[in-house]
């Protein structure tokens, strides 16, 4: 049985985002599947959440707050289904489109890893991408059976401060150290900021954000996080380059399509409150 993993650590997002995810999935997955949330908080999430336990990997707390870490996790051996085709999904992406396709690549080759490739910055997304230069993995899409991957966590438990002092993150350490790298095709994915966002001052002339049509999935990483979009007023969010304000259509309907109960609490100050109240556990 196919299975969907993603993982949740020091309440950093809601929980809200886990059901939103698992919703998503289910209505975007019709194989049959099985969906876990790796985490040190399993009584959060609910008993409608299937939960396997964050191993304690002695990750220094710097690392962990910086980094991602702990998505290492992951790749231990025994912790997920060894024989199963496993797709990882971070909790900030949304999920568009049949999942399949990227079940079908990862059992096309039982011994790659499959990942999503880290976007270029503006000015290289004229040119074709296969002159683009590589940046390695972005670690928001992962694919893989877990028994040809547990090397990935022997190889970082063996020499952790190694590791740490030569990759910056979880993602260089990965693109480092994978064995069979294979990228997910570009046009599967995009990335929220990077191709529905227009710079200043162009976002204040056209402020509608785009929605990609075509995309299968659409990553949320770094500002904004999906929450920042959904819920109504007029609160600016994004960076100093690249921001809106208020709700995004597009996403503020998946939100609610996948958890109903946020139609009642995005209201402005009052969904700010509801928030850190959901931070809370």
């Amino acid at each position: 049985m196919a299975v969907v993993v993603c993982a949740r650590w020091f309440d950093a997002f809601p929980t809200s985002y886990v059901h939103v995810l698992k919703n998503a999935v289910a209505a975007s997955l019709e194989r049959q599947h099985r969906f876990i949330c790796l985490t040190d908080n399993p009584d959060a999430l609910g008993p409608d959440i299937e939960t396997a336990a964050l191993p304690d990997m002695n990750i220094p707390l710097a690392q962990k707050r910086h980094g991602c870490w702990p998505k290492v996790a992951m790749f231990k051996p025994g912790l997920l289904p060894p024989e199963e085709p496993t797709l990882f999904l971070d909790l900030d992406i949304m999920v568009r489109q049949d999942l399949e396709a990227f079940f079908a690549q990862i059992e096309a080759d039982r011994t790659a890893f499959n990942a999503l490739r880290e976007w270029n910055p503006a000015l290289w997304e004229f040119l074709p991408a296969s002159v683009r230069p590589d940046r390695g993995v972005q670690s928001s899409i992962v694919g893989f059976y877990p028994a040809e991957q547990a090397y990935i966590f022997e190889t970082f438990m063996a020499d952790q401060k190694t590791h740490f002092k030569t990759y910056p993150n979880d993602q260089r350490f990965l693109t480092g150290v994978s064995q069979r790298l294979n990228y997910w095709p570009i046009d599967w994915t995009v990335s929220f900021k990077r191709h529905c966002l227009r710079y200043y001052p162009l976002n204040k002339v056209f402020p509608k954000i785009h929605e990609p049509d075509n995309a299968k999935i659409v990553v949320f990483h770094g500002k904004p996080r999906p929450i920042d979009v959904v819920h109504e007023g007029n609160d600016r969010w994004g960076t100093s380059r690249k921001f809106g304000h208020g709700p995004v259509d597009w996403v503020r309907n998946y939100w609610i399509k996948n958890d109903p109960s946020w139609a009642s609490k995005t209201d402005g100050i009052g969904s700010q409150q509801a928030l850190r109240s959901d931070l809370s556990g």
